[in-house]
């Protein structure tokens, strides 16, 4: 599961480094060269963060009685 934190870390910083370029331009919203892999980078974060909650589910649920 440590893998899936690293992951999960790694693609958080990449969607920090798209806000924080979003917030230094002038209109305050993405532009369009970002927009692909600010959305690749959400959809990757949503599919790895399921599969951890669900893989933590399985291994902690195992453990009860």
């Amino acid at each position: 599961m440590s893998r899936a934190h690293s992951e999960i870390e790694r693609l958080a910083r990449r969607i920090d480094v798209h806000l924080t370029l979003t917030e230094a331009d002038a209109d305050g919203g993405p532009v369009p060269e970002q927009l692909d892999d600010l959305r690749a980078c959400l959809y990757g974060l949503h599919t790895v963060l399921r599969l951890h909650f669900t893989q933590e589910e399985e291994n902690y649920f195992s453990l009860a009685p």
